[in-house]
């Protein structure tokens, strides 16, 4: 504010030099304060209670925050894909990697067991996007338990794959019959009209037909279960136990040369082809069992085997039998 003003002089017609009193200069000088405070006032109170801007280091944090939140989101998309992965891991171990060894599936109820009380995810309720925390820890230790449920089942198969040649000698891939001119496949694994009953029906083996007489072989490694008869059905039947969730049974037998609790193996002469129980003529009736169900015995057999090398493997067998 200038202390010195010019005002015109209508009498002289001139602009004439006026200054001002002290005492007027502290005057103006004290509206322009009053002035600033009511200002100042009134925009203290509009930030206060209308607009609520927030300062540089609030504007900082809200920043760090949603980084976080981005990396955390990045970090869940990740999981999920890995859980997916899992899944496909958990399947192939159930249904490739655990047969082969003849044990049984780990069940869903075990792979999806909980994961501990909603106490424990309780100190995320303290945080800012507290459902977001939690949801994401709860992946997280999902994951963490599908993964040691799944360690725990490569370490039992790692136990098992040290057996893998008692697994090799354990699959019935045998024919348990030498082929020849008189041997045929009568009746494949399948439904079918039973010659019988007429009635359509599984048939759970392969019927082998051949001369009363012919020789009966085990056609994998394993111990006799069980030895008898079976009236109105199998007649004489030979059951064995591989091992690894494999067992073989032969029916229809003319006589058997086991008994129940005997060590056998591959190529050892256990029965001759008859036609006792239920049967229209000489024939071995031969079941394959994995884990207690009937398969198909031709997903086993070396079909390509010459008879000569036949003969060689049953006496090989007989040998070491005898």
């Amino acid at each position: 504010m200038g202390k010195t003003k010019y005002i015109y002089n209508a009498d002289t017609a001139r602009y004439e030099v006026h200054k001002a009193s002290l005492g007027r200069r502290i005057g103006d000088a004290g509206v322009y304060v009053v002035i600033g405070v009511v200002i100042f006032l009134v925009y203290t109170f509009l930030n206060n209670h209308f607009f609520h801007l927030p300062d540089l280091g609030h504007l900082i944090q809200i920043k760090h925050n949603r980084e976080l939140i981005e990396k955390i989101e990045y970090i869940n998309q990740r999981t999920e894909y890995q859980v997916v992965r899992l899944a496909d891991l958990q399947m192939r171990d159930n249904k490739v990697y655990r047969p082969i060894f003849g044990m049984d599936e780990i069940p869903a109820s075990t792979r999806n067991a909980g994961y501990g009380s909603e106490e424990r995810y309780a100190p995320m309720q303290e945080f800012t996007n507290a459902s977001f925390l939690t949801s994401s820890l709860k992946l997280q230790d999902i994951v963490a338990k599908k993964t040691y449920i799944q360690s725990l089942s490569f370490d039992e198969i790692e136990k098992l794959s040290s057996r893998a040649d008692n697994l090799a000698a354990s699959v019935p891939n045998l024919f348990p019959v030498c082929p020849g001119r008189e041997i045929a496949i009568s009746s494949p694994f399948g439904y079918r009209l039973h010659p019988v009953t007429g009635e359509v029906a599984l048939h759970t083996g392969y019927d082998i037909s051949g001369p009363k007489g012919t020789p009966i072989y085990a056609t994998a490694d394993g111990t006799v279960t069980d030895v008898k008869y079976l009236f109105g059905a199998y007649g004489n039947v030979v059951e064995i136990d591989h091992g690894f969730g494999y067992s073989t049974r032969y029916a229809h037998l003319y006589s058997t040369n086991v008994a129940k609790g005997q060590a056998v193996k591959r190529g050892d002469q256990i029965a001759t082809m008859g036609a006792s129980g239920r049967a229209t003529g000489p024939h071995l009736h031969y079941e394959v069992l994995y884990m207690g169900a009937q398969v198909n015995p031709w997903n086993f057999f070396d079909k390509d085997i010459d008879p000569k090398v036949y003969k060689t493997l049953v006496r090989s067998a007989d040998k070491v039998a005898h």
